[in-house]
Formats: structure tokens, C-alpha cells, sequence
């Protein structure tokens, strides 16, 4: 059933803390429901609609993903992870969940049992971005290395697999900076080709064919980007800047017109610019029939625009800024909610419970290269195994204690000695890393600086 645009309903995330999620009706504008955090100090992530009935949020600060019933105002869960997470999606079918670290590892999940399929390491630096494929047979990830990766799903979830790294099946590394934002059309060409679309604080847009891994097209825009879409035809590609302005970049121009989006005399004879947010853009979506597309900023507010017009249809404000996500929704998830809702009279199926996500997997499946310990049992100061403890219950006039030998004595020295020196390699390779990482910030400042005062 193909839905109008107005008739979906825009779900907000916002960044601050025991900030709720906001969904808002399109069409009007008015509040339709709000989903309140599961504890003090929670909420403020990237957000995702996870199958028909379910969201989850990332909880940065908290380490947490959480899972919110569409039906519901609570948390119906909320799983603790491992590392702090940076970006999250989910399949459209429902069935796998991905969310991204800092490190730069990411991670897969069934959706219905909440098992870790998969943790693998994607990108050097943190993971920014990422989003499944129409399909959901493959999983296109971008990150502050300014690589984007596209990975088969069915290798990182093989339970045969005896790898301990997964390789990439797509790499693009035309980027020179951070990747801000992935996203893939929703065409499949000849054999299932699919499009990928990615943005840069470089202020370039770089569009990929997933089937033969070519890069197909780049657009340069006047300003660095954070945030990236496509039309449903895949006819128009949209941008947000980090001057709030939204960029419509049409794709089926004519080639004169494409080879000027790289910057020369007439690069804005193709390009329209949406002019109304005061602070930079976070997240863009396209309405399903491309008649309408919604913007966020981080200035608390988020935009309808008419794309035949090209003016705010309505102004969406969520009580707590910044935002920092936002979803689109169709209305006929929300039960018996306003105008529009053929699915109202029906009784819905009953939905299970939200699952745990796992955050522990030591096995096939674990390719972010850690290991189980594999040597001998280390027994820590304290502890008293079985036999110990036996020992540990005889007379004391029993027990009788050998004096330490030179030999041991001398032994225990080189041991000493050695450990001393491990500390002081392991301070200066600290120290090291930590003025690598001084180094890069710098250069990426200075980068960031030149190009966005270029123009």
C-alpha cells in the first residue's frame, strides 16, 4: 500500500538528557505520542524503526540501547552494551539490528531473540554511520576514517565461519574527512544493484553502485555536510550543512549541469537551497511518494517542506533541544491514532516482549579480535580454589613452609626488573598515542577550517 506523505507520522529524538521521544502527525503537526526514557539521565540518541510495532534508541551517555513498543510510552527495554555506541539502524523487515562504537566496532543482532550474531571491527576510528540495504542482505557502514564498507550479512552471521576478521565486500575511501552520513535507495537496478549515497564534512556527496563497486557520481556543495537522502525515485538527492541550510541536488540533469556541482563558475545552477533552520542539520528523510521531505536541526526544530513549493508546510518543535535523530513512521502502526488509520478497527496480533541484546559473543561469530584467554589459569591475590581451601582447613602444625632458595630469590629479582620495565614501555607508548591523537585533531581542525572558510 503506497502512503501519502502527510499521512506518516515523524518520530523526534532529542539529545538532552530525560528528553522523551516525540512523534509528531505530519499532517498537522500535532503530538501524537511521546516515549519517555527508561531511567534518570537516559534518552538523547539515534533512533530507528525496528519492524512494524518496535523503535530503539541509543543512550549514549548510559551505554544502552533501548526498545520502545509503538503502542506504548515506556521503555519496554533496555539492554547495556559493551562500548559507547554511535550510530544504530535496523533491517525494514525487522528481523537483524546494527549499532556502531567509538572504537570503530560494530555489532549485529537478531531482532525477535536479542542474540549477538556478529561483532566485527569496520573502521579505525568510530563508526558514524550506518544503514542496511533494501534487502537487508548487506550492512553499509561510514566512519571518521573517511571510509565507507558495505558487508554481507550472511558471512558476518555464519556460525562456520572460523575467521577472526571480516572483510569488507564494498570499500570506497574517496572521502577526505569523517563520513557524516550513509543512506541507499530504494530501487534495485539490474541484479539487484542498489545505490549508496554517503556525505563528508568535506563537503562532498559521493554516490556508489553496490553491484560492480564503482563510485557512479560526486556532488560538491558550498558547505560541509552532516546528513544525506534520496527520493524515492532516486530522481533528487538531498543534503544538510552544518549552516542549516538543506540542498536539493537533482541527479537526472543534464551532464553539463552534473560536472558543474564540482565547484566551478555555475556550480548552483542545479542546486536549490531550503533556507529556515539557525543551526546545522542532522538528519533529512524523504516522505514515500518524494512529495514532501523532513528536516531536523540541532536549533530544537524540525521542518515539513513541500518539495513542488519548496516552503515549510509546518514547523515541528520538540520541548527539549537539540535534536539530534529523526524517523519516519506509518500511521498505521499507531492503533486507533488520528486520521487516516485504516488498521484501526482491527485487533492487532499480540507482540512479544522486547528481548535483552545481548552484549556477550566468544565464538565464530566474535571477528573484532578479541580472544579468548587460551594459556594456563592465572589464580589472583585472594582467591581460594577447591583444593586451597582444603589445605587452608588442616592444622597449622601440619603445614610446613620451605624457605625460598636463592635460585627463586634471584628469579623473583628478574621478574621484578622486567615488570618495571614493561610499565615504562607501556607509559611511553601511552604518551606516544597520546600525541598522535593530539596531532590528528590538529590537522583535522585545520582541514576542517580550510575547507569550510574556502568558499
Amino acid at each position: 500500500m503506497s502512503l501519502d506523505a502527510l499521512d506518516d507520522v515523524v518520530l523526534i529524538a532529542s539529545s538532552a538528557r530525560d528528553a522523551p521521544v516525540v512523534a509528531f502527525d505530519a499532517r498537522t503537526g500535532a503530538v501524537v505520542k511521546q516515549y519517555n526514557p527508561s531511567s534518570s539521565g537516559a534518552g538523547g540518541g539515534p533512533l530507528a524503526a525496528l519492524g512494524c510495532d518496535r523503535l530503539v534508541q541509543l543512550c549514549p551517555d548510559k551505554r544502552q540501547l533501548c526498545a520502545y513498543g509503538v503502542d506504548k510510552e515506556s521503555c519496554e527495554r533496555s539492554s547495556v552494551l559493551p562500548e559507547r555506541p554511535m550510530s544504530v539502524c535496523a533491517s525494514r523487515d525487522g528481523r537483524f539490528v546494527a549499532s556502531g562504537s567509538a572504537s570503530g566496532t560494530a555489532s549485529v543482532w537478531e531482532a525477535s531473540t536479542g542474540r549477538l550474531l556478529a561483532r566485527f571491527r569496520a573502521h579505525f576510528k568510530g563508526v558514524t554511520a550506518m544503514t542496511f540495504t533494501p534487502c537487508g542482505s548487506a550492512l553499509v557502514t561510514g566512519g571518521e576514517d573517511g571510509a565507507v564498507h558495505a558487508w554481507r550479512v550472511s558471512e558476518l552471521c555464519d556460525d562456520g565461519e572460523t575467521t577472526r576478521h571480516a572483510s569488507a565486500w564494498r570499500s570506497w575511501t574517496e572521502h577526505a574527512l569523517g563520513v557524516s552520513d550513509v543512506t541507499c535507495g530504494g530501487l534495485a537496478g539490474v541484479g539487484g544493484d542498489v545505490s549508496v549515497v554517503s556525505c563528508s564534512a568535506d563537503r562532498t556527496c559521493k554516490i556508489y553502485s553496490l553491484g560492480n563497486g564503482a563510485m557512479l557520481r560526486q556532488v560538491r556543495c558550498p558547505t560541509a555536510l552532516t546528513c544525506c537522502a534520496l527520493d524515492a525515485c532516486e530522481a533528487t538527492l538531498y543534503a544538510g550543512g552544518v549552516d542549516g541550510r538543506l540542498f536539493e541536488i537533482p541527479l537526472n540533469g543534464a551532464p553539463s549541469v552534473a560536472v558543474s556541482l564540482d565547484g566551478g563558475v555555475d556550480a548552483r545552477d542545479g542546486m536549490v537551497a531550503f533556507e529556515g533552520h539557525s543551526k546545522k542539520l542532522v538528519c533529512v528523510a524523504c516522505s514515500t511518494d518524494g512529495n514532501a521531505v523532513i528536516s531536523a536541526s540541532e536549533d530544537g526544530t524540525a521542518r515539513v517542506w513541500d518539495v513542488a513549493s519548496r516552503q515549510t508546510l509546518h514547523v515541528l518543535r520538540h520541548p527539549k533541544a537539540p535534536i539530534c535523530d529523526i524517523c519516519l513512521v506509518p500511521r498505521a502502526r499507531y492503533s486507533g491514532q488520528g486520521r487516516g488509520d485504516r488498521d484501526g478497527d482491527r485487533k492487532r496480533a499480540k507482540v512479544s516482549p522486547a528481548p535483552t541484546f545481548s552484549k556477550f559473543l566468544i565464538g565464530p561469530g566474535d571477528r573484532s579480535g578479541l580472544k579468548p584467554w587460551q594459556d594456563a589459569p592465572i589464580t589472583l591475590a585472594g582467591a581460594i580454589d577447591a583444593d586451597a581451601s582444603e589445605h587452608h582447613s588442616r592444622p597449622v602444625a601440619d603445614e610446613t613452609r620451605a624457605a625460598p632458595t636463592p635460585a627463586s630469590a634471584a628469579d623473583a629479582d628478574a621478574a621484578r626488573d622486567e615488570l618495571a620495565k614493561t610499565k615504562t614501555n607501556l607509559s611511553r607508548a601511552r604518551d606516544e598515542v597520546e600525541e598522535w591523537k593530539k596531532l590528528y585533531t590538529d590537522l583535522k581542525s585545520l582541514v576542517d577550517r580550510k575547507l569550510v572558510d574556502a568558499e
